[in-house]
């Protein structure tokens, strides 16, 4: 199992973000409170897909918090 299959929730820090960067009312494929597919890591940001595979780059810390967790519900 690489990469591909790791689920991630956005934590709240990078909702708001998300939904500045990305803005809903342009951007329909994602659900900002469902998981996202991890793609890629680099030391300041991350690749992430939405379900329908639309890539997203997201950076890895806001204001120093974290802007991902791995969706525990998934790994259960």
């Amino acid at each position: 199992m690489g990469l591909d299959s790791t689920k991630i929730v956005l934590t709240e820090a990078c909702q708001e973000w998300f939904k500045s960067a990305y803005p809903p009312s342009v951007v329909y494929e994602y659900v900002v409170t469902e998981p996202f597919i991890l793609k890629s890591m680099g030391a300041e940001f991350a690749e992430i897909t939405c379900p329908l595979g639309i890539p997203y780059r997201i950076p890895l810390y806001i204001d120093g918090n974290i802007t991902f967790k791995m969706d525990l519900k998934a790994t259960t």
